[in-house]
């Protein structure tokens, strides 16, 4: 296409205006730029203000690492304990009609190896233990019914000066009974007394007592002999043909089984008083 001169001048003023005018923005916005930067404008409208930092807590020192407690030592465990064995049964005790063999074995067992031989009764030891205690409560000693063979030995007097006295030597026909009571071991003796309470008072219901009654009757005999006095003085007798009396009436009007235990001596005596009154006491424990 053909342009003609004035065309192109027209064409190159335009061209001409368009480059003065960039170069005119292009001016104009570095100078802007440069004097924002050399000193702050007048804002035309307030700047709302910046929220204040806030303030920075000072490093906290991290915590210790907490020291672990002692595990305490687990108890050592204990050898399991072993299970009591359990008691034996009692056998059922024997008709009291065929108890001798049995109440042997009690006096044996209570004995401790002391052998009593000859000294026990053959028939009806549980029957006559009873009866003995029923006459020792009231104060009487039926010699020929009791447990215990009689003694061989007559009763002793010494002669001195014209007067009788119970002679010291009489005493030792008591020593056999009164060393095997005192070494009797009283639990023992409470414990196998009352495995043979049963026949006991089946033998005490037979003289006519009640049920339950045959203890007391124990109980009355020991406190009937405990009450008996000592005497470690010579004691004077009366001899009426071939029996001996106390001369001292007061002595004399003793029960028989209290005049009993001072025929036996003091020594004697005092031993029997010993196993006595551990076995009350045993009894009422």
């Amino acid at each position: 296409m053909y342009q003609d001169d004035d065309s192109k001048r027209t064409g190159a003023n335009q061209m001409a205006m368009v480059l003065v005018i960039l170069v005119i923005l292009a001016c104009g916005g570095a100078w802007y730029l440069f004097m924002r930067d050399s000193q702050a404008p007048e804002p035309t409208e307030p700047v709302p203000a910046l929220p204040a930092p806030e303030p920075t807590l000072p490093e906290q020192p991290l915590p210790a690492e907490p020291v672990p407690e002692p595990v305490p030592e687990p108890e050592p465990e204990l050898p399991p304990q072993p299970e009591p064995t359990p008691m034996p049964e009692p056998e059922p005790l024997p008709p009291l009609n065929d108890s001798d063999d049995f109440a042997k074995e009690q006096i044996n067992a209570i004995s401790d190896g002391m052998q009593l031989g000859a000294s026990l009764e053959d028939n009806n030891l549980i029957r006559r233990f009873v009866v003995f205690v029923d006459n020792l409560a009231g104060g009487e000693v039926m010699r020929q019914q009791g447990p215990f063979t009689p003694l061989s030995e007559n009763f002793k007097a010494l002669e001195m000066n014209g007067k009788f006295y119970l002679d010291p030597e009489g005493y030792r026909r008591f020593d056999q009974y009164a060393e095997f009571l005192y070494n009797l071991d009283e639990t023992k003796l409470r414990d196998h007394f009352l495995l043979t309470e049963p026949l006991l008072e089946s033998a005490f219901q037979e003289l006519g007592y009640g049920a339950g009654q045959f203890r007391t009757a124990v109980v009355d005999s020991i406190d009937e002999l405990l009450a008996a006095p000592e005497y470690d003085m010579p004691l004077e007798l009366l001899s009426h043909s071939v029996n001996y009396q106390f001369a001292d009436p007061a002595i004399e009007d003793l029960s028989d089984a209290q005049k009993l235990m001072i025929r036996m001596g003091p020594d004697n005596a005092r031993k029997v008083k010993s196993v006595l009154r551990r076995f009350k006491a045993a009894l009422n424990e």
